[in-house]
């Protein structure tokens, strides 16, 4: 069967360009519709990304404030510090009264007594006294006992440059048979400051994202 087409070449080409408009306003469609896709999935990538950033910047914040309220503690720690290093200076550099004159009490041998010590941190130590000296001594005039006491103190650890002033014989009387009447000076020796260094520890780093 012989089919003839009687329309004009002019309507045949416009049904042709029709039906090529309708395929091309359809593929446009899909591809504004994949474009809208596309663009809402971006959309939601930045909120997204927006919100971590916000996140994240409220953490830093809460940081840094936690980090300036420790600075008043490295602040206290740092004068702690200072004031511990001056104290431990200035009680290096003094002299320990308390142990020397305990010293003296320990190593004064039992026949000696003492009636005037003067102590000055300068000058050190001058002592005045009296002491038993044996009579069987010989030759009498050794002054044993008081070199026994020189001895002694020269072996202290805090002191030094033991001198003899004098060292005679008490008046013949009967109260004060055999007794010397000595004079002492010394010496004293100052400990080195102890090198002090700060332990106020460093702040813990902080990292941005």
């Amino acid at each position: 069967m012989v089919r003839i087409n009687l329309l004009p070449p002019e309507i045949i080409e416009k049904r042709i360009f029709e039906k090529r408009f309708a395929w091309v306003l359809l593929a446009g469609a899909v591809t504004f519709a994949v474009i809208a896709v596309v663009w809402v999935f971006l959309q939601w990538q930045v909120s997204q990304k927006n919100n971590e950033l916000q996140q994240n910047l409220a953490t830093y914040q809460q940081v840094q404030a936690q980090a300036e309220a420790f600075k008043v503690f490295e602040l206290k720690e740092s004068e702690l510090a200072a004031v511990r290093a001056t104290a431990d200076k200035a009680l290096a550099a003094r002299v320990d009264w308390a142990r020397i004159t305990n010293e003296i009490s320990l190593i004064l041998p039992p026949e000696a007594w003492l009636t005037a010590m003067e102590a000055d941190e300068e000058s050190g130590l001058s002592m005045i006294g009296h002491i038993l000296d044996s009579p069987t001594d010989i030759p009498d005039a050794g002054h044993k006992a008081v070199a026994k006491l020189l001895f002694r103190l020269a072996d202290l650890e805090l002191v030094e440059n033991v001198w003899l002033i004098s060292s005679v014989k008490s008046v013949e009387t009967e109260s004060e048979a055999h007794l010397l009447d000595f004079e002492v000076s010394t010496g004293l020796k100052k400990p080195a400051a102890p090198v002090t260094t700060s332990s106020v520890p460093a702040p813990p780093a902080q990292s941005t994202q």
